[in-house]
């Protein structure tokens, strides 16, 4: 709802404060006093076009601030809060500041791009009368209208519908990148296989190496170390004089023979006895490893071959065998993920045939839905013109669907699909008749246009989400009954949107409003513009001017009071 409006330096307004308390205000004055400053002022405030012309003369900037109470508005608040725009209060303050070389934005306070003013602008009032902020002239706004209008049905159709789509596109997205990545990684899965296969043949484990290499010094030193145990044996019990066995039998013989003499020598025997028990005991071992079993060659050729295949791992890989057997369990690791990839493709394939296949059923009905709103959608807007002294006009919904081969197949069709179905929708009008349908943005009666829009408007009061509504010239070439029908139209609409309207009709004048005035004022050779609002006396005075001009008589004064009796 809009509750307030503080020019500084905007064309003749030098300073101009107004406040808004009411769902319905009306704005009067004579003609050129300046009203459609105050329209001009509100669509430049919330972004819509304003050069250097606006400045008042004299001045460097003009500066306009138009304020929004936004309590219950979820689509202003969600669009600010998408921005980080949105205070703790309910409240939003749009500012516009224009120099002669450059234009300034600003919401609560904070810089924003220009684009960003003027959609929050257009999210909190629709402004008819002018060509720039109107939303309805817009045709990709035209679909929003017509679902809205069809009631629930239809839009929570379409917002699964919506839902299923955006998935339905995250979807295809994931599997593109998805599958450019299998395909980079597929000589990559190829190579890691190949790895896998070769080391996992190889059968590595982490002292194996060691352990051949040991086993390869004593193969390859079979024949020496075969002397020396055979040089042992010799010295231990095979030697043709005396061995070291026998020498130490006869020591410990003596020592023995010693101890029966005395005891003093018991120790000394007893260790020529151990000695004697472990050189026997060497002997034995050493009788084992007879030079067969020492040297094997078959053995040798196989410890060979096993390092040098190691060696070649080794050097090809540019690591040790734990390093290997590390690499090899990240190999299996890495080609784990790329069958999880697959597995991925495979999950989300069947999850876009599943949405697609949904979406065929719901697209279809939310188009047969949408072509039933639209045949009493059209009826109902030719009767609400024909009331408002356009009885010739006609009104049509044009709902075209766009081929696609890459789009959504319904039946024998395949159709592009948008964000919310297979329809571009269109509002089309033949003001005349003998003429063609054409856009609404092609009515060139600026009170035409603005009696269209209040006939949609009226139609569509209590599913529309602009909380807003200003009209200009919604009164332009009619008067007598068509005038009171614009203003009944105007009361009802303002039960569920804040409506503003500029009018020169005393039927609209007289409604249950708030009624300001617009006066033009000289001083010291200056122009000002004066708004004021209007007491209840005030207002019957306005009123009766508007119904006799300057000759304000007891009987236009009475027909003023009759006019806002009429409403009560």
């Amino acid at each position: 709802m809009l509750i307030g409006l503080l020019l500084t330096n905007f064309a003749i307004a030098k300073k101009v404060e107004v406040a808004f308390n009411s769902n319905l205000v009306v704005i009067t004055g004579e003609t050129g006093a300046g009203k459609t400053i105050l329209m001009k002022a509100i669509s430049a405030g919330c972004g819509g076009p304003a050069g250097s012309d606006v400045i008042r003369s004299g001045s460097e900037n003009a500066r306009v601030e138009v304020s929004f109470a936004i309590n219950n508005d979820d689509q202003a608040r969600g669009i600010l809060k998408s921005y980080e725009l949105l205070d703790e209060e309910d409240l939003v303050i749009l500012t516009r500041v224009v120099t002669k070389s450059r234009t300034k934005a600003l919401i609560n306070g904070h810089f924003v791009p220009l684009k960003i003013l003027s959609r929050v602008g257009r999210s909190l009032i629709d402004m008819h009368g002018q060509h720039d902020v109107q939303s309805l002239l817009n045709p990709n706004t035209h679909i929003d209208v017509l679902d809205r209008f069809g009631g629930k049905e239809l839009f929570e159709l379409r917002s699964e519908v919506e839902f299923k789509i955006k998935r339905l596109n995250e979807v295809v997205k994931k599997l593109v990148e998805l599958k450019e990545n299998d395909k980079k990684y597929s000589e990559e899965r190829e190579f890691i296989a190949f790895e896998i296969k070769e080391l996992e043949n190889a059968n590595l484990s982490a002292d194996e190496e060691e352990s051949l290499l040991k086993e390869e010094n004593l193969l390859s030193n079979a024949q020496e170390l075969s002397t020396l145990l055979e040089e042992s044996r010799l010295l231990l019990s095979q030697s043709e004089s005396s061995s070291l066995i026998d020498l130490m039998e006869k020591l410990s013989e003596n020592l023995l023979s010693a101890t029966r003499i005395s005891e003093e020598f018991s120790d000394v025997a007893s260790q020529s006895e151990n000695i004697v028990s472990q050189l026997k005991d060497i002997d034995r071992s050493l009788s084992e490893f007879t030079s067969d079993r020492l040297f094997d060659p078959e053995r040798f050729a196989e410890v060979q071959e096993r390092l040098s295949f190691l060696s070649t791992l080794k050097i090809k890989y540019k690591r040790t065998i734990p390093e290997l057997i590390i690499y090899l369990q990240e190999l299996k690791d890495k080609l784990s993920s790329f069958n999880s990839l697959d597995e991925k493709i495979e999950a989300l394939e069947e999850e876009r045939r599943s949405l697609t296949e949904e979406l065929s059923v719901k697209c279809k009905k939310l188009s047969t839905l949408r072509r039933i709103a639209a045949k009493r959608f059209e009826k109902l807007i030719k009767d609400e013109l024909s009331d408002l002294a356009m009885e010739n006009a006609q009104f049509k919904v044009s709902i075209k669907q766009v081929p696609d081969q890459n789009g959504l197949k319904i039946g024998d069709k395949v159709l592009k699909l948008f964000s919310n179905g297979i329809d571009k929708v269109e509002f089309l009008i033949a003001p005349n008749p003998g003429e063609g349908f054409k856009p609404l943005s092609s009515i060139a009666s600026g009170g035409e246009l603005s009696r269209v829009m209040l006939a949609i408007k009226h139609v569509i009061a209590e599913v529309d989400n602009i909380p807003t509504l200003a009209f200009d010239e919604v009164d332009a070439g009619i008067g007598g009954k068509t005038g009171e029908k614009v203003a009944k139209k105007l009361l009802e609409i303002s039960r569920y949107r804040q409506v503003i309207c500029i009018t020169h009709l005393p039927q609209i004048a007289s409604l249950p409003a708030e009624h300001f005035v617009v006066n033009k004022e000289v001083k010291d050779g200056e122009t000002y513009l004066t708004v004021k609002k209007l007491s209840e006396e005030e207002r019957i005075e306005e009123i009766a001017r508007m119904i006799s001009g300057s000759n304000i008589t007891q009987t236009t004064i009475k027909q003023a009071k009759e006019l806002m009796r009429r409403w009560v």
